[in-house]
Parts: structure tokens; C-alpha cells; sequence
């Protein structure tokens, strides 16, 4: 009888083990296509940074490239397949970018997106709201160049606060100005040289290298560029050119984007 027993665990056993080893030669495999699928997809979609340039009044900063992380993308997708939207990345940072220059202006955006950013300087207060008015209606995003004191009296008339930028005289007057917005911003040498307090508190900085006081339209035309960023300064004439303009750089192909997204 015990023998009898012994050969039904004997053939348990065989069984168990074929269908064992059937389902891990199964898994592995199903897990070797789902590594093929992903070093398949990195060939086809990693790329690396596209580096920017530097010059005497600053940096035109590169585009960031990306490189799937296989490991990870390995693990999110291990026991359900292969699906894109698990795919993992890890950033190839350019060498000019803002976070190791804070040093250095900030002249362009990169050199690769059709995207540009207009900002206007806003001087009297009188029409910036009218300019933000034309863009929303056009579906755009506009910024704003604004000092502590005039920032302090139309805050509760500006609807986006992410996309203004300083411009002042003193580390007292960036302190003040951060302490109405709490967020991150970006310094502008529109009236004094900004640089050195604001890289001290960990703030990128803007040159002022395109600025159009009238003829917006015209002027728009002789600077339009990847990357470009245009100050226009806050007039009547200026606000009224300024529906045309935007027709005419999206006629050319560009994108008006803010000035995070041209920058990041």
C-alpha cells in the first residue's frame, strides 16, 4: 500500500513540476517580448539634448532630450504587457539650462520649437488689462513686466499670476514683489542690472534684447524668430496693433506661448 502511495506522489510530483516549468518557460517569455517591446520603443524614441548657444549678452537655452528608462518601464508594465503609457523617462539635461546658470541672462527661448512669448511692460497700468484682454480672446497667453509698487495696486485685477515677471532696482524691491505672488518668477534688467540679487535668491534673469515702444506690427515683423522673446511696451497705439500682430505671427507658424513653457 505504501508503495502505491509513493508512486502516486511520484507521478503528482511530475506533474506539478512539468506544469511548473511550463508556466515559468511561459512567463519568462511573455516577459522577454515585453523587454524586446521596450528596448524596441527606446531605439525609436529616445533623443538627446539639442544644445543651446552662448554669447556676450547671455544663453539661448538648449531642449532637453529624453531616454526611456528601461528598468523602470520593465517594472510598471511586468505581468500586463506592453503599454506606452507606462513607458518611463529620464531627462538628458543640456548643459545650458536655467537651473546651473543663474549666473547668466537669459536672451531666447530654444532654438528648435516654433514658439516665441510676448510681455508686456507695463508702464501707466492703464491698458495691460485691455492687451490680456485681446489675447484671451485670441486664445493666447501674454505676460506681464511689472515693478513691486504697481504690481501692489493691480493685483486683484490680474487673473494669471503665473505669468508675471519683476523688474526693479534692489533686493528689498524682489523681496517685496515675491512676497505678494509666492511663486517662482523670472527678473527682467528692464530698469536696473538684476542679476546679482536675483541669482542670490535662486531667480533665473531676462535681457532685454527685443523691446518695441510703437509700430508694433512692423517691428514684430523685422524680429520674429524660434524662441524670440518680445517686450512691447504698455501703450494705446501698441494695444491697438496688437490683435493684427498675433494674427500675424500665428500666420507664420509660430506658437505665443507663456514664459515657463518657453523656457522649460
Amino acid at each position: 500500500m505504501k508503495k502505491y502511495f509513493k508512486y502516486i506522489y511520484i507521478i503528482l510530483f511530475a506533474i506539478f513540476s512539468f506544469f511548473y516549468t511550463n508556466k515559468i518557460i511561459e512567463f519568462s517569455e511573455k516577459n522577454n517580448i515585453l523587454l524586446v517591446s521596450i528596448n524596441n520603443y527606446k531605439e525609436k524614441h529616445d533623443y538627446k539634448c539639442r544644445e543651446g548657444s552662448i554669447n556676450e549678452d547671455g544663453i539661448v537655452l538648449g531642449l532637453s532630450g529624453f531616454f526611456v528608462n528601461v528598468d523602470k518601464s520593465y517594472n510598471n508594465m511586468k505581468g500586463i504587457g506592453f503599454r506606452e503609457e507606462l513607458i518611463e523617462y529620464d531627462e538628458n539635461e543640456c548643459i545650458l539650462n536655467k537651473r546651473n546658470n543663474l549666473d547668466k541672462y537669459i536672451i531666447k527661448g530654444n532654438d528648435y520649437n516654433n514658439n516665441v512669448s510676448i510681455i508686456i511692460d507695463v508702464d501707466s497700468g492703464k491698458y495691460f488689462n485691455k492687451m490680456i484682454k485681446v489675447s484671451d480672446i485670441k486664445n493666447i497667453e501674454l505676460n506681464i513686466l511689472i515693478n513691486y509698487k504697481t504690481l501692489n495696486k493691480y493685483i486683484d485685477s490680474i487673473e494669471n499670476k503665473s505669468n508675471i515677471l519683476f523688474k526693479g532696482k534692489n533686493e528689498k524691491e524682489l523681496n517685496e514683489f515675491i512676497g505678494i505672488l509666492h511663486d517662482e518668477i523670472y527678473c527682467v534688467n528692464k530698469e536696473e542690472e538684476v542679476i546679482d540679487f536675483c541669482s542670490k535668491n535662486k531667480l533665473n534673469s531676462i535681457k532685454v534684447i527685443n523691446y518695441i515702444e510703437k509700430d508694433l506690427l512692423s517691428n514684430t515683423k523685422k524680429i520674429l524668430d524660434k524662441g524670440v522673446i518680445i517686450f512691447i511696451k504698455e501703450t494705446n497705439q501698441n494695444l491697438n496693433e496688437l490683435s493684427a500682430t498675433i494674427n500675424y505671427i500665428k500666420s507664420r507658424g509660430y506658437n505665443i506661448v507663456n514664459i515657463n513653457k518657453l523656457l522649460s
